[in-house]
């Protein structure tokens, strides 16, 4: 594929997709751009590929998408619950920083209202864990838990999360109900073997392992680790932060996405920006 072929696509995903009306189109279009020019043939085309099962989900759309969410919740289990607890998908050390759980939580507190299904169920928002590890603290037959979070990669955060709430004998896996945007489709499916009930607006799959067969799918993996060589420093994060091969962009794109989509790649001594820089891409 050459570079002009590439570029052509890429406009048609951009139109497809409906891109042209985000606020930093340009800024993601001209740096896919630059991508394209510094690959060769075969690396024109997978990063194409990838491009189309990419997904760019603002923090404009982070209001619906979270409420739907939690509004898909069964009929059954929310006629059910009286009081739900919300609390933000963080680790013990970031309590009190301004995490994408914690701004979700502050979403759905504003827009409540909005939530017809859990009209008669009382929202309690919590950020500290004390308050859920306390020994005293125990959910009734008619009380829930929701874990929020914009986006679950590799599961890291949402065990250690897990493993501290777990302190707290009284919470059992059955009143643990995972509410996000986003998870990856292998960690929802480890998460849902516990027990633990998950609700997402998507599923995200492995971009290259889940949609190609062998040999196919080591030759174009191969690939991306060639392609990956131009990023100075992006062995921690090949394929994506625990080889996750995500392909997702939120309001900040996840270090579980290939490297390639967030990290500046070098040619010689010149730097080029890459498309859904973590930096430019950070909304909340």
């Amino acid at each position: 594929m050459t570079t002009v072929e590439s570029i052509t696509y890429l406009n048609k995903i951009f139109k497809a997709k409906k891109w042209t009306d985000r606020d930093i189109d340009e800024y993601v279009f001209d740096n896919f751009c630059n991508l394209l020019d510094n690959l060769n043939d075969s690396e024109r085309e997978l990063i194409i590929e990838l491009v189309e099962r990419y997904q760019w989900i603002t923090s404009l759309e982070y209001q619906e998408k979270i409420l739907s969410t939690l509004e898909s919740i069964e009929n059954e289990k929310v006629e059910k619950i009286k009081t739900a607890y919300l609390f933000p998908i963080i680790k013990l050390e970031d309590e009190g920083k301004v995490k994408s759980g914690t701004f979700l939580m502050y979403q759905i507190k504003a827009f409540k209202k909005f939530l017809k299904k859990h009209s008669k169920v009382e929202f309690r928002y919590i950020t500290k864990f004390e308050y859920l590890t306390d020994a005293q603290f125990e959910l009734k037959d008619n009380e829930t838990l929701y874990l929020i979070d914009d986006y679950i990669g590799s599961g890291e955060t949402l065990n250690a999360c897990l493993t501290e709430l777990r302190k707290n004998k009284n919470i059992s896996n059955d009143k643990l109900n995972i509410v996000t945007i986003a998870i990856q489709q292998e960690t929802s499916d480890l998460i849902s073997e516990e027990g633990i009930s998950i609700y997402t607006d998507y599923f995200s799959p492995k971009g290259l392992t889940d949609f190609n067969d062998s040999p196919v799918r080591e030759e174009k993996i191969a690939l991306m680790l060639e392609i990956e060589k131009l990023i100075p420093g992006g062995s921690h994060f090949s394929l994506g932060y625990n080889e996750c091969e995500a392909l997702i962009t939120l309001a900040r794109t996840p270090d579980n996405t290939f490297p390639i989509f967030w990290k500046k790649h070098r040619i010689g001594k010149k730097y080029f920006d890459a498309p859904f820089s973590r930096e430019e891409t950070f909304e909340i």
